[in-house]
């Protein structure tokens, strides 16, 4: 009888070994470091569940787990910068329709097109930061330390 190779893998080929940079196992609800890598990056969109594992991991993983650490900094700042794209894109909003409302004689056509305009900007940087938070939790699933830029300088100086 020949014996099974690890993790259930052929040697000769098919799939590749699962990575091991990953492997550990959270103190508080025993998920793998990759799974909670990448709950810190679930859009923000979505309840704030990302908000939620981030201090979770943060408050409770020890320094040795410099990789759900990591990712728990950088999805909190990923959130940090999430919100504060919100707040400005609101205040350009109310000083847009502030503006509009003191220029009499103009036409409600004017109002419309500056609206529509950065409805569209905002929506183009709501899915650039989509696609980085998508991007984020694939490359933490995989046990991957991807750094981005500022944030991630700043995340692995404290992880």
């Amino acid at each position: 009888m020949s014996e099974q190779p690890p993790y259930g893998y052929n040697q000769g080929g098919g799939y590749p070994p699962p990575p091991t940079q990953g492997v550990g196992k959270t103190k508080v609800l025993g998920m793998g470091y990759n799974v909670a890598g990448l709950l810190c990056y679930i859009p923000t969109c979505c309840c704030f569940v990302n908000l939620i594992a981030c201090i979770l991991w943060l408050a409770t993983e020890p320094k040795e787990s410099r990789l759900v650490r990591f990712h728990a900094l950088q999805g909190l700042l990923l959130v940090g910068v999430w919100i504060a794209v919100g707040i400005v894109f609101a205040i350009i909003g109310v000083a847009f329709g502030a503006s509009m409302s003191v220029m009499p004689g103009e036409t409600g056509l004017v109002e419309a097109g500056g609206g529509l305009v950065l409805f569209l900007v905002r929506l183009c940087v709501s899915v650039v930061l989509l696609i980085v938070h998508v991007v984020a939790m694939v490359k933490a699933n995989s046990g991957q330390m991807w750094k981005l830029p500022i944030i991630g300088d700043i995340a692995e100086k404290n992880a």
